[in-house]
């Protein structure tokens, strides 16, 4: 290996890039900033390893695949201006030049991200992938280095950087050493890692997967990157060891951070050693994770629109409610979710609906398996968070002060509320009062003409 060419500020690279300062080099290139004398405009100039051009093969596949950043529609790419082979038979690409600092040495020096700040930078990692993958284009070399987020006018724009670029190594690699392609070993998934692996966007999959690890823990997900198991240790990971819940690996490695619920199976999925057992492409599993990473809304809207599918998070607090003797359809399941989860303790609310004071459910246990039915609406519960007994505390809603206004198409009704013994009949026997005194004459006489029949046969034997 020749290694890599040096440039210092000053100099003309390729007869058209005046060199400014160097930037960043890693094992394969190093980028400058550059101006560029054809219009003056600034620019980041990628320069290469001769090794990766030296057949007239690979100078095709170069010129090919270098502009792959071009084809790809997203904001979150940096754009391509050019390509070539200086005289001297070395590679470059002239890109945007981008303004910060790579994911790497971000959580180097913040730690793990909260999801506010997480969200946007997986969700751009997430589109540039799926904008690629929509193309039939692979990066091969999704990693925290390659993640580079922009100062773009005060706001943070996540470019992902070298498409094309580690087709190129790996494939110069693969040449030269008659094995497999060895990316970025952390990184890798197990198809990388042996000759014939079949490279497709769900190795990409495999990838983002741990850098959300990554993000939310600011820890490598690896064991091996924890002790001195080396590259061996880490293929015993790749390949046999099982692949760990991320919310265990966090016990241990971050005990600090809360992983978002549901993240377990959305990670094991994209994790599968079988490349098509894990999301298709990148596309798929941003739609999957997006959920998981968005913060819970308390809008009456929202609570409206999932009172009947609940969440696996709110699932697991919540407690069934009797509904009032009304349709909870349109406008009114807003104001109702609204009264229950703000005013939640208050005597009476703006509807003029009238509650009793807080009770406690001593015998109903908070858990999934308490499911949502039409007799019953979910009221997620702050109070529960702090409450060792794992019961919670709620209020009933009795009966309205007022008429409500009946469901949009319900025939009008007249039918008086019912009284509160006959609220403790419903709730006792699930049944009217009316049902309730039909039953106990229907189980008289079927009593009474039991006894009949049974002085018959007594009075017959004897």
């Amino acid at each position: 290996m020749a290694g890599l060419l040096r440039l210092t500020p000053g100099e003309v690279f390729a007869s058209r890039f005046e060199i400014r300062a160097a930037l960043a080099e890693g094992g394969m290139g190093t980028v400058y900033a550059v101006t560029d004398r054809a219009d003056g405009s600034s620019r980041a100039l990628k320069v290469l390893l001769p090794e990766l051009v030296v057949e007239e093969r690979s100078r095709i596949r170069f010129n090919q695949e270098a502009r792959v950043g071009a084809q790809i529609d997203s904001p979150y790419v940096p754009r391509v201006f050019g390509s070539g082979i200086d005289e001297r038979g070395i590679p470059w690409i002239a890109m945007e030049l981008l303004e910060g600092r790579d994911l790497r040495q971000h959580i180097r020096e913040r730690g793990a991200l909260g999801l506010e700040e997480a969200r946007p930078i997986l969700d751009q990692v997430g589109s540039a992938l799926a904008a690629a993958h929509r193309r039939g284009l692979v990066h091969r070399d999704l990693k925290p280095e390659n993640v580079f987020l922009h100062d773009q006018g005060g706001t943070t724009v996540v470019k992902l950087l070298d498409f094309g670029v580690a087709k190129v190594i790996d494939l110069h690699r693969t040449s030269a050493t008659g094995t497999g392609a060895i990316g970025s070993p952390m990184w890798m998934a197990p198809e990388q890692t042996s000759a014939g692996g079949r490279i497709a966007p769900s190795t990409d999959v495999w990838a983002y997967a741990l850098l959300t690890f990554f993000v939310l823990t600011g820890r490598f997900y690896w064991k091996a990157a924890q002790d001195d198991s080396g590259v061996g240790g880490l293929l015993r990971e790749l390949h046999l060891d099982p692949v760990d819940p991320p919310s265990t690996r966090a016990a241990l490695l971050a005990p600090h951070v809360r992983l978002p619920a549901g993240l377990d199976a959305w990670f094991l999925r994209a994790m599968q050693r079988p490349s098509t057992e894990r999301f298709r492409d990148a596309g798929e599993a941003l739609e999957a994770l997006r959920p998981l990473l968005r913060p819970a809304d308390r809008s009456p809207q929202a609570f409206a629109s999932t009172a009947d599918a609940p969440s696996e998070r709110d699932a697991a607090r919540t407690v069934p409610m009797k509904q009032p003797p009304m349709p909870l359809v349109d406008d009114r399941a807003g104001e109702l979710a609204a009264d229950l989860a703000d005013d939640l303790g208050g005597p009476t609310s703006p509807d003029g609906w009238e509650r009793e004071p807080l009770v406690t459910l001593r015998d109903t246990p908070i858990g999934p398996d308490l499911p949502i039915t039409s007799e019953s609406i979910a009221v997620p519960l702050d109070a529960a968070e702090g409450d060792p007994t794992g019961r919670v505390a709620h209020e009933r809603v009795t009966s309205p002060r007022a008429p409500l206004e009946p469901a949009r198409g319900a025939a009008p009704t007249d039918k008086p509320a019912d009284s509160p013994a006959a609220s403790r009949l419903r709730r006792a026997f699930g049944m009217s009062p009316a049902l309730f005194v039909v039953l106990l004459v229907v189980v008289g006489a079927l009593a009474a003409a039991l006894t009949a029949v049974i002085v018959l046969v007594v009075l017959t034997v004897t």
